[in-house]
Protein backbone atom coordinates (compact mmCIF):
# COMPACT_ATOMS: atom_id res chain seq x y z
CA UNK A 1 0.00 0.00 0.00
CA UNK A 2 1.11 3.23 -0.34
CA UNK A 3 1.81 5.79 1.81
CA UNK A 4 1.80 9.47 2.52
CA UNK A 5 3.85 10.97 5.19
CA UNK A 6 4.78 7.52 6.36
CA UNK A 7 1.10 6.68 6.88
CA UNK A 8 -1.00 4.43 5.01
CA UNK A 9 -3.43 6.48 2.48
CA UNK A 10 -7.08 5.93 3.65
CA UNK A 11 -9.36 4.02 1.67
CA UNK A 12 -12.93 5.25 1.47
CA UNK A 13 -16.39 3.61 -0.03
CA UNK A 14 -18.23 6.73 -2.06
CA UNK A 15 -21.44 6.63 -4.58
CA UNK A 16 -22.57 8.99 -6.81
CA UNK A 17 -25.84 9.02 -8.41
CA UNK A 18 -26.28 10.60 -11.89
CA UNK A 19 -29.85 12.49 -12.13
CA UNK A 20 -31.21 13.04 -15.92
CA UNK A 21 -34.31 15.01 -16.39
CA UNK A 22 -34.97 15.48 -19.96
CA UNK A 23 -31.49 15.27 -21.43
CA UNK A 24 -30.00 17.10 -18.88
CA UNK A 25 -27.58 15.47 -15.55
CA UNK A 26 -27.34 17.53 -12.40
CA UNK A 27 -24.17 18.71 -11.40
CA UNK A 28 -22.93 20.35 -7.71
CA UNK A 29 -20.08 22.06 -6.92
CA UNK A 30 -18.43 20.90 -3.94
CA UNK A 31 -17.89 23.44 -1.33
CA UNK A 32 -16.25 22.47 1.79
CA UNK A 33 -12.75 22.29 3.33
CA UNK A 34 -10.36 19.61 1.82
CA UNK A 35 -8.01 18.79 -1.40
CA UNK A 36 -11.06 18.81 -3.94
CA UNK A 37 -13.12 21.42 -2.93
CA UNK A 38 -14.42 23.65 -5.73
CA UNK A 39 -14.60 20.96 -7.85
CA UNK A 40 -18.13 19.56 -9.58
CA UNK A 41 -19.67 16.41 -8.59
CA UNK A 42 -22.67 14.71 -8.55
CA UNK A 43 -24.90 13.99 -5.37
CA UNK A 44 -23.33 11.31 -3.00
CA UNK A 45 -21.37 10.58 -0.79
CA UNK A 46 -19.29 7.96 1.85
CA UNK A 47 -20.33 4.80 2.57
CA UNK A 48 -21.83 4.27 6.10
CA UNK A 49 -22.04 0.52 7.21
CA UNK A 50 -25.02 0.64 4.19
CA UNK A 51 -24.99 -0.92 0.91
CA UNK A 52 -24.22 1.48 -1.96
CA UNK A 53 -27.59 2.02 -3.16
CA UNK A 54 -28.67 2.23 0.54
CA UNK A 55 -25.74 5.04 0.72
CA UNK A 56 -26.61 6.68 -2.47
CA UNK A 57 -30.54 7.15 -1.54
CA UNK A 58 -29.57 8.81 2.33
CA UNK A 59 -26.83 11.09 0.60
CA UNK A 60 -29.69 12.32 -2.23
CA UNK A 61 -32.20 12.80 0.52
CA UNK A 62 -29.59 14.43 2.87
CA UNK A 63 -27.40 16.28 0.42
CA UNK A 64 -30.18 17.61 -2.06
CA UNK A 65 -33.75 16.72 -0.43
CA UNK A 66 -34.99 14.36 -3.46
CA UNK A 67 -35.98 10.60 -2.26
CA UNK A 68 -35.09 8.66 -4.91
CA UNK A 69 -36.13 4.86 -6.01
CA UNK A 70 -35.39 4.35 -9.60
CA UNK A 71 -31.71 3.66 -9.52
CA UNK A 72 -29.53 2.05 -11.70
CA UNK A 73 -26.12 0.31 -11.46
CA UNK A 74 -23.73 2.46 -13.64
CA UNK A 75 -20.62 1.46 -12.88
CA UNK A 76 -17.58 1.27 -10.34
CA UNK A 77 -14.16 3.44 -10.43
CA UNK A 78 -10.86 2.87 -8.15
CA UNK A 79 -8.67 6.01 -8.09
CA UNK A 80 -5.72 6.66 -5.82
CA UNK A 81 -5.31 10.73 -5.14
CA UNK A 82 -2.43 12.23 -3.29
CA UNK A 83 -4.07 11.60 -0.17
CA UNK A 84 -6.55 8.81 0.04
CA UNK A 85 -7.56 5.99 -2.42
CA UNK A 86 -11.59 5.87 -3.64
CA UNK A 87 -13.30 3.20 -4.46
CA UNK A 88 -16.56 5.47 -6.41
CA UNK A 89 -19.55 2.99 -7.67
CA UNK A 90 -22.03 5.24 -9.29
CA UNK A 91 -25.60 4.71 -10.22
CA UNK A 92 -28.26 6.43 -12.58
CA UNK A 93 -31.79 7.59 -12.06
CA UNK A 94 -33.89 9.23 -14.60
CA UNK A 95 -36.37 11.75 -13.26
CA UNK A 96 -40.14 12.20 -14.10
CA UNK A 97 -40.25 15.45 -13.19
CA UNK A 98 -37.89 19.08 -12.68
CA UNK A 99 -36.90 19.69 -9.15
CA UNK A 100 -34.80 22.34 -7.83
CA UNK A 101 -32.37 21.09 -5.21
CA UNK A 102 -32.05 22.26 -1.88
CA UNK A 103 -27.99 22.53 -1.39
CA UNK A 104 -26.88 22.01 1.74
CA UNK A 105 -23.11 21.51 1.37
CA UNK A 106 -22.44 22.82 -2.17
CA UNK A 107 -22.43 26.03 -3.28
CA UNK A 108 -24.21 25.72 -6.96
CA UNK A 109 -26.06 23.45 -9.35
CA UNK A 110 -26.70 23.09 -12.65
CA UNK A 111 -28.38 20.94 -15.17
CA UNK A 112 -26.68 20.49 -18.21
CA UNK A 113 -26.15 18.55 -21.74
CA UNK A 114 -23.73 15.44 -20.80
CA UNK A 115 -21.58 17.28 -23.77
CA UNK A 116 -20.86 20.36 -21.71
CA UNK A 117 -19.33 17.81 -18.85
CA UNK A 118 -15.79 18.27 -19.47
CA UNK A 119 -16.05 22.27 -19.48
CA UNK A 120 -16.40 21.49 -15.40
CA UNK A 121 -13.59 21.04 -13.76
CA UNK A 122 -14.62 17.35 -11.47
CA UNK A 123 -12.35 15.49 -9.60
CA UNK A 124 -10.20 12.79 -11.30
CA UNK A 125 -12.77 9.24 -10.09
CA UNK A 126 -15.29 11.51 -11.89
CA UNK A 127 -13.34 10.94 -15.67
CA UNK A 128 -14.74 7.70 -16.32
CA UNK A 129 -18.28 8.03 -15.58
CA UNK A 130 -18.22 11.41 -17.48
CA UNK A 131 -16.73 8.95 -20.72
CA UNK A 132 -19.81 6.38 -20.57
CA UNK A 133 -22.10 9.20 -20.02
CA UNK A 134 -21.00 11.27 -23.10
CA UNK A 135 -20.31 7.52 -24.97
CA UNK A 136 -23.89 6.16 -23.93
CA UNK A 137 -25.65 9.29 -25.34
CA UNK A 138 -26.72 10.49 -22.41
Amino acid sequence: MTKLNGKRKKKVEVCCCILIYENKILILKRNHMGPRNGLWEFPGGKIEDETPIDCTKRELKEEINIEINNIKYLCKVKKEYEDIFISLTSFISFLDSAFTPSLKVHSEFRWIASSELHKFSFPEANREIIDILIKSGY
